[in-house]
Protein backbone atom coordinates (compact mmCIF):
# COMPACT_ATOMS: atom_id res chain seq x y z
CA UNK A 1 0.00 0.00 0.00
CA UNK A 2 2.65 2.55 1.32
CA UNK A 3 4.83 1.94 -2.31
CA UNK A 4 1.38 2.79 -4.29
CA UNK A 5 0.82 5.50 -2.12
CA UNK A 6 4.38 7.30 -2.48
CA UNK A 7 4.48 6.28 -6.47
CA UNK A 8 1.03 8.23 -6.66
CA UNK A 9 2.11 11.05 -4.86
CA UNK A 10 5.85 11.50 -6.70
CA UNK A 11 3.22 11.69 -10.00
CA UNK A 12 0.79 13.69 -8.62
CA UNK A 13 2.96 16.49 -7.64
CA UNK A 14 5.49 16.59 -10.89
CA UNK A 15 2.06 16.34 -13.05
CA UNK A 16 1.00 19.63 -11.53
CA UNK A 17 5.04 20.82 -11.92
CA UNK A 18 5.07 19.95 -15.56
CA UNK A 19 1.98 21.62 -16.02
CA UNK A 20 2.73 24.82 -14.34
CA UNK A 21 5.99 25.06 -15.00
CA UNK A 22 6.52 23.52 -18.64
CA UNK A 23 3.33 23.23 -19.96
CA UNK A 24 1.83 26.78 -18.90
CA UNK A 25 5.01 28.62 -19.48
CA UNK A 26 5.34 26.87 -23.64
CA UNK A 27 1.41 28.07 -24.68
CA UNK A 28 1.90 31.54 -23.07
CA UNK A 29 2.39 33.31 -25.91
CA UNK A 30 -0.56 31.95 -27.57
CA UNK A 31 -3.02 30.63 -24.98
CA UNK A 32 -3.65 31.84 -21.38
CA UNK A 33 -4.01 28.51 -19.11
CA UNK A 34 -5.12 29.06 -15.15
CA UNK A 35 -2.35 28.88 -13.05
CA UNK A 36 -2.84 26.35 -10.36
CA UNK A 37 -0.24 27.22 -7.68
CA UNK A 38 1.42 30.44 -8.97
CA UNK A 39 4.41 32.15 -7.51
CA UNK A 40 7.94 30.82 -7.34
CA UNK A 41 6.97 29.69 -3.52
CA UNK A 42 4.46 27.55 -3.99
CA UNK A 43 6.09 25.92 -7.28
CA UNK A 44 9.39 25.19 -5.55
CA UNK A 45 7.77 23.57 -2.76
CA UNK A 46 5.63 21.02 -5.20
CA UNK A 47 9.14 20.03 -6.73
CA UNK A 48 10.28 19.66 -3.14
CA UNK A 49 7.22 17.01 -2.51
CA UNK A 50 7.94 15.51 -5.37
CA UNK A 51 11.84 14.62 -4.96
CA UNK A 52 10.89 13.38 -1.45
CA UNK A 53 8.11 10.98 -2.26
CA UNK A 54 9.90 9.89 -5.29
CA UNK A 55 13.58 9.85 -3.43
CA UNK A 56 11.12 7.57 -0.57
CA UNK A 57 10.01 5.15 -3.36
CA UNK A 58 13.99 5.06 -4.64
CA UNK A 59 15.90 5.17 -1.64
CA UNK A 60 14.11 3.97 1.22
CA UNK A 61 13.03 6.30 4.41
CA UNK A 62 15.85 5.84 6.07
CA UNK A 63 18.49 6.81 2.96
CA UNK A 64 15.92 9.93 2.06
CA UNK A 65 16.24 11.11 5.87
CA UNK A 66 20.01 11.07 5.29
CA UNK A 67 20.14 12.74 1.82
CA UNK A 68 17.58 15.41 2.57
CA UNK A 69 18.97 16.35 6.04
CA UNK A 70 22.47 16.29 4.76
CA UNK A 71 21.52 18.88 1.81
CA UNK A 72 19.35 21.20 3.76
CA UNK A 73 21.95 21.65 6.48
CA UNK A 74 25.18 21.86 3.98
CA UNK A 75 23.77 23.94 2.19
CA UNK A 76 22.55 26.23 4.37
CA UNK A 77 25.41 26.61 6.49
CA UNK A 78 27.38 27.47 3.39
CA UNK A 79 24.65 30.00 2.42
CA UNK A 80 24.47 31.58 5.70
CA UNK A 81 28.79 31.61 5.47
CA UNK A 82 28.25 32.68 2.32
CA UNK A 83 26.02 35.39 2.64
CA UNK A 84 28.02 36.86 5.84
CA UNK A 85 31.57 36.85 4.46
CA UNK A 86 31.22 36.76 0.56
CA UNK A 87 33.71 33.97 0.68
CA UNK A 88 31.67 31.21 -1.13
CA UNK A 89 29.56 32.86 -4.12
CA UNK A 90 30.70 36.58 -4.45
CA UNK A 91 28.91 39.20 -2.19
CA UNK A 92 25.19 38.80 -2.32
CA UNK A 93 22.55 39.17 0.07
CA UNK A 94 18.82 38.16 0.04
CA UNK A 95 15.97 40.44 0.14
CA UNK A 96 12.42 39.52 1.51
CA UNK A 97 10.87 38.00 -1.71
CA UNK A 98 11.44 34.33 -0.56
CA UNK A 99 10.01 35.10 2.63
CA UNK A 100 11.08 34.23 6.36
CA UNK A 101 14.92 33.74 7.07
CA UNK A 102 16.93 31.41 9.81
CA UNK A 103 19.80 34.01 9.80
CA UNK A 104 20.75 35.25 6.47
CA UNK A 105 19.06 32.77 4.59
CA UNK A 106 14.93 32.24 3.41
CA UNK A 107 14.01 28.73 4.83
CA UNK A 108 12.82 27.93 1.22
CA UNK A 109 16.71 27.54 0.14
CA UNK A 110 17.59 24.43 1.61
CA UNK A 111 14.27 22.86 0.23
CA UNK A 112 15.19 24.22 -2.85
CA UNK A 113 18.62 22.58 -3.25
CA UNK A 114 17.03 19.19 -2.53
CA UNK A 115 14.53 19.81 -4.85
CA UNK A 116 16.94 19.71 -7.97
CA UNK A 117 19.89 17.62 -5.86
CA UNK A 118 18.27 14.65 -5.96
CA UNK A 119 17.16 14.48 -9.53
CA UNK A 120 20.47 15.82 -10.37
CA UNK A 121 21.85 12.46 -8.80
CA UNK A 122 19.32 10.56 -10.63
CA UNK A 123 21.09 11.74 -14.00
CA UNK A 124 24.87 11.61 -12.62
CA UNK A 125 24.07 7.76 -11.55
CA UNK A 126 22.68 7.32 -15.23
CA UNK A 127 24.94 9.03 -16.77
CA UNK A 128 27.65 7.17 -15.04
CA UNK A 129 26.84 3.70 -14.31
CA UNK A 130 23.52 3.50 -15.99
CA UNK A 131 21.39 2.88 -13.00
CA UNK A 132 18.96 5.41 -11.42
CA UNK A 133 20.34 5.03 -7.57
CA UNK A 134 23.61 3.81 -5.51
CA UNK A 135 27.30 4.53 -4.83
CA UNK A 136 29.41 1.78 -5.48
CA UNK A 137 32.80 1.08 -6.08
CA UNK A 138 36.10 2.59 -5.11
CA UNK A 139 36.50 5.89 -3.28
CA UNK A 140 37.94 7.67 -6.48
CA UNK A 141 34.62 6.44 -8.64
CA UNK A 142 32.85 8.07 -5.65
CA UNK A 143 34.27 11.37 -6.08
CA UNK A 144 33.98 11.50 -9.86
CA UNK A 145 30.11 10.58 -9.14
CA UNK A 146 30.20 13.71 -6.63
CA UNK A 147 31.61 15.75 -9.08
CA UNK A 148 29.18 14.69 -12.05
CA UNK A 149 26.48 15.65 -9.96
CA UNK A 150 27.67 18.39 -8.77
CA UNK A 151 28.26 19.95 -12.57
CA UNK A 152 24.66 18.48 -13.51
CA UNK A 153 23.02 20.25 -10.67
CA UNK A 154 24.97 23.75 -11.14
CA UNK A 155 23.81 23.84 -14.54
CA UNK A 156 20.30 24.95 -13.28
CA UNK A 157 22.20 27.93 -11.82
CA UNK A 158 23.17 29.18 -14.82
CA UNK A 159 19.38 29.37 -15.72
CA UNK A 160 18.06 30.06 -12.71
CA UNK A 161 20.08 32.99 -10.83
CA UNK A 162 19.37 35.48 -14.00
CA UNK A 163 16.05 34.83 -13.79
CA UNK A 164 15.86 35.07 -9.79
CA UNK A 165 18.70 37.62 -9.43
CA UNK A 166 17.22 39.61 -12.67
CA UNK A 167 15.12 43.02 -12.13
CA UNK A 168 11.67 40.83 -12.81
CA UNK A 169 12.35 38.74 -9.26
CA UNK A 170 15.29 40.59 -7.31
CA UNK A 171 14.88 37.62 -4.82
CA UNK A 172 18.81 38.53 -4.20
CA UNK A 173 20.72 41.02 -4.84
CA UNK A 174 24.73 40.65 -6.28
CA UNK A 175 26.27 43.55 -4.92
CA UNK A 176 29.42 43.67 -6.77
CA UNK A 177 27.37 42.40 -10.14
CA UNK A 178 29.73 40.17 -12.45
CA UNK A 179 29.99 39.19 -16.37
CA UNK A 180 27.30 36.60 -16.48
CA UNK A 181 24.13 38.32 -16.52
CA UNK A 182 25.29 40.35 -13.49
CA UNK A 183 26.39 37.53 -11.66
CA UNK A 184 30.22 36.57 -10.18
CA UNK A 185 31.82 33.70 -12.12
CA UNK A 186 32.81 32.73 -8.50
CA UNK A 187 29.11 31.93 -7.59
CA UNK A 188 29.40 28.95 -9.79
CA UNK A 189 32.32 27.76 -8.06
CA UNK A 190 30.50 28.10 -5.02
CA UNK A 191 27.53 25.59 -6.31
CA UNK A 192 30.03 23.42 -7.34
CA UNK A 193 31.41 23.41 -3.33
CA UNK A 194 28.25 23.45 -2.17
CA UNK A 195 26.52 20.47 -3.71
CA UNK A 196 29.96 18.33 -4.22
CA UNK A 197 30.37 18.31 -1.10
CA UNK A 198 26.33 17.01 -0.25
CA UNK A 199 26.87 14.37 -2.75
CA UNK A 200 30.34 13.23 -1.51
CA UNK A 201 28.65 13.49 1.97
CA UNK A 202 26.07 11.13 1.12
CA UNK A 203 26.97 9.00 -1.20
CA UNK A 204 30.19 7.85 1.30
CA UNK A 205 26.57 6.99 3.64
CA UNK A 206 25.11 5.08 0.44
CA UNK A 207 28.49 3.12 -0.40
CA UNK A 208 28.21 1.83 2.74
CA UNK A 209 25.10 1.26 3.56
CA UNK A 210 22.77 0.62 -0.25
CA UNK A 211 19.50 1.65 -0.48
CA UNK A 212 16.24 -0.12 -0.13
CA UNK A 213 13.42 0.76 -2.54
CA UNK A 214 10.38 0.77 -1.17
CA UNK A 215 8.70 -0.11 -4.40
CA UNK A 216 10.15 -1.37 -7.80
CA UNK A 217 12.61 0.96 -9.81
CA UNK A 218 11.18 -0.03 -13.22
CA UNK A 219 12.09 1.99 -16.38
CA UNK A 220 8.96 4.70 -16.06
CA UNK A 221 9.56 5.08 -12.55
CA UNK A 222 13.18 6.23 -12.82
CA UNK A 223 12.29 8.31 -15.50
CA UNK A 224 10.21 10.78 -13.49
CA UNK A 225 12.81 12.88 -11.94
CA UNK A 226 14.67 13.17 -15.91
CA UNK A 227 10.94 14.84 -16.27
CA UNK A 228 11.23 16.90 -13.14
CA UNK A 229 14.61 18.38 -14.90
CA UNK A 230 13.77 19.06 -17.74
CA UNK A 231 10.45 20.98 -17.20
CA UNK A 232 12.51 23.14 -14.48
CA UNK A 233 14.89 23.66 -17.52
CA UNK A 234 12.04 24.16 -19.94
CA UNK A 235 10.19 26.57 -16.84
CA UNK A 236 13.44 28.73 -16.14
CA UNK A 237 14.69 29.49 -20.08
CA UNK A 238 11.09 30.36 -20.65
CA UNK A 239 10.50 32.90 -17.40
CA UNK A 240 11.54 36.70 -17.12
CA UNK A 241 15.30 35.79 -17.46
CA UNK A 242 17.19 37.29 -20.17
CA UNK A 243 15.65 36.05 -23.95
CA UNK A 244 19.37 34.37 -24.06
CA UNK A 245 18.61 31.52 -21.40
CA UNK A 246 16.27 30.36 -24.08
CA UNK A 247 19.35 28.90 -25.76
CA UNK A 248 21.24 28.84 -22.89
CA UNK A 249 18.62 26.42 -20.98
CA UNK A 250 18.72 23.42 -23.80
CA UNK A 251 22.39 23.27 -23.91
CA UNK A 252 23.16 22.95 -20.10
CA UNK A 253 20.62 21.51 -19.06
CA UNK A 254 19.54 19.67 -22.14
CA UNK A 255 22.76 17.65 -22.76
CA UNK A 256 22.96 15.86 -19.50
CA UNK A 257 19.32 15.39 -19.17
CA UNK A 258 19.42 13.32 -23.04
CA UNK A 259 22.83 12.00 -22.11
CA UNK A 260 20.41 9.81 -19.14
CA UNK A 261 17.70 9.53 -20.74
CA UNK A 262 19.99 7.40 -23.42
CA UNK A 263 21.28 5.79 -20.46
CA UNK A 264 18.31 5.09 -19.37
CA UNK A 265 17.70 2.28 -22.06
CA UNK A 266 20.86 0.33 -20.60
CA UNK A 267 19.20 -0.06 -16.77
CA UNK A 268 17.80 -3.48 -15.86
CA UNK A 269 14.73 -2.93 -13.19
CA UNK A 270 16.02 -3.98 -9.70
CA UNK A 271 13.55 -5.96 -7.12
CA UNK A 272 12.94 -3.69 -3.78
CA UNK A 273 13.95 -4.81 -0.28
CA UNK A 274 12.06 -3.99 2.52
CA UNK A 275 12.04 -0.23 3.36
CA UNK A 276 15.04 1.06 5.38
Amino acid sequence: MIRRILLGLSTFFLIIFVYEGAVRMSLQPWITLPSIFGGVHSQTLILVLFSVTHALYALGWRHTLVFFVSSAVISWAFEQVGVATGAIYGPYHYTDVLGVKLGHVPLLIPLAWFMMIYPSYVIANLIADDRPIGSRGSLQHIAWLSFLSAAVMTAWDLIVDPVLSGPAVKAWIWEQGGPYFGIPLQNYVGWMLTTFTVYLFYRWFERRSSPRPIGSLTTATAALPLIAYGSIMISNSLSTGPEALRVIGPFVMGLPLIAAATRLRNYRPQTPAASS
